[in-house]
């Protein structure tokens, strides 16, 4: 690689760098900090999956502190977005763009990613599990783009099931995408055999399945049973929306310490049980796990219908309409371990904290970023058009296989909504906006008079 080229790579390291600085060691939530207590005493559990403790811990335990595990979270990042930006632009526009310019163009569309409309410098040094989803759904998606692009290599395969595996491990609902990874491997495998494809097309689930078991019993893992507060949470729903279902719910009648409050219950937020005060719910509900899920299973199974409804309303929550809930961590919040972040850039910090909380507030401006149901819609375009494109130019076609992927890890959240935050739809957004704005970039590199429709352009 000419040195010209090098430059968009240093350039990148450096935004990596001042971010880093700016944000040193890193934002941290209080499930960040639980994250962090597990690496530092060795005890894990599921509630949040070990993975990313466990490598802290690695870390740790190397000489190095989590403010390192930081700059290399925030470098995958942005190298993550121009990897999948410059995959876009060399499947999209080929031969038009030269390696130099498509270099310089996935620069761009970092920058603008960057520009404080949207949170991304916030989630970039954001120790949270969403933040590392987010990172291995760009590789996973820039990797198998450029895989059709260049070819699927046996290198190229195994890491692709590794990374796809590895997202698995760091998101519970992360587990739906994998059958969709098997897809698009499988497409890119078929030519080679039936066998060897339908073997990796089985790769990343059963490489995420042996890694769990792995780690569980390497680690001693505790089973938190995290599905038993959705599944609390959806019973106390059904029990909101019909006395008469309640009536039916034994279990879960039996744990409502305050009927009317039912009429205030929040679709979607754990914290109408686990968190608010006076209580409305024993807690206690979840501790007796088979009994729990032996009533769920009975009410999915006896009124399906309504069940649907409960979670459609708690999905709805999700998608910003009305509000952008959480659009970012911007602290670390207080915790035993002395963890503070450099006060030397603390204007700039508040600078940066104004400008984006500023956005997620304002009714129009937060429709940029801040609503995921505008990108769940140009995600669902995406696909539409790429398929209509392929008609004239097949290999479009995989693109939209590959758009599959962050719309199954937005819909995964159909199964379970814990709370209302913005960060748990932010991977699949961002993977749109990459994918949307280097179409934009490139195109208005061809066509800088905009003369031609883009899509007009490409099935040419």
């Amino acid at each position: 690689m000419s040195r010209e080229n090098r430059i968009p790579d240093g350039l990148t390291a450096a935004v990596a760098f001042v971010l880093w600085r700016v944000f040193f060691p890193g934002l941290m939530s209080a499930d960040s900090i639980a994250q962090y207590g597990q690496a530092l005493s060795g005890r894990y559990n599921d509630w949040h999956p070990p993975l990313m403790a466990i490598v802290l811990k690695i870390v740790l335990a190397s000489g190095g502190a989590i403010g390192i595990l930081m700059f290399g979270q925030c470098l995958a990042g942005a190298f993550g977005i121009r990897a999948l930006a410059a995959a876009v632009l060399r499947c999209l526009y080929g031969e038009q763009l030269s390696p130099r310019r498509i270099a310089w163009l996935s620069l761009l569309v970092l920058l603008v990613l960057l520009v404080p409309l949207t949170p991304l410098a916030f989630h970039l040094m954001t120790f949270w599990k969403d933040t590392w989803a987010m990172v291995f759904l760009l590789w996973l998606c820039a990797g198998l783009v450029d895989a059709l692009v260049a070819g699927l290599s046996s290198r190229r395969a195994v890491v692709l099931v590794l990374v796809g595996a590895a997202l698995g491990m760091v998101r519970h609902n992360a587990v739906f995408v994998l059958p969709l990874i098997g897809w698009a491997l499988w497409v890119l495998a078929r030519r080679s055999g039936r066998r060897f494809a339908l073997a990796l097309a089985a790769a990343p689930l059963a490489v995420y399945l042996a890694g769990n078991f792995l780690i569980d019993r390497i680690f001693g893992v505790d089973e938190f049973h995290t599905d038993g507060a959705v599944m609390a949470l959806d019973l106390v729903g059904l029990c909101a929306e019909s006395r008469a279902v309640c009536d039916r719910l034994p279990w879960t009648e039996s744990h409502i310490l305050d009927p009317s409050a039912l009429a205030r219950y929040r679709p979607g937020d754990i914290g109408f049980i686990f968190w608010d005060e006076p209580k409305h719910v024993d807690p206690a509900i979840r501790q007796d796990y088979p009994r729990l899920r032996s009533e769920y299973l009975r009410a999915a199974g006896e009124f399906p219908l309504l069940l649907t409804k409960v979670k459609l309303r708690a999905f709805v929550t999700l998608l910003g309409l009305h509000e952008t809930y959480y659009f970012f961590h911007d602290s670390i919040v207080e915790n035993p371990y002395g963890l503070a972040l450099n006060p030397r850039f603390a204007p700039v910090r508040r600078w940066l904290i104004g400008v984006t909380g500023a956005v997620a507030a304002h009714p129009i401006l937060r429709w940029i970023s801040g609503v995921h149901l505008v990108w769940i819609v140009a995600n669902v375009l995406w696909i539409a058009g790429l398929l209509i494109v392929s008609l004239r130019r097949p290999r479009t076609r995989f693109l939209a296989w590959v758009l599959l992927l962050p719309l199954g890890y937005t819909l995964s959240y159909l199964f379970a909504s814990p709370a209302h935050d913005f960060r748990f739809m932010y991977p699949s957004t961002l993977v749109v906006q990459c994918v949307t704005l280097s179409w934009l970039i490139g195109g208005l590199k061809q066509n800088p008079t905009g003369r031609a429709p883009y899509f007009r352009r490409l099935s040419a």
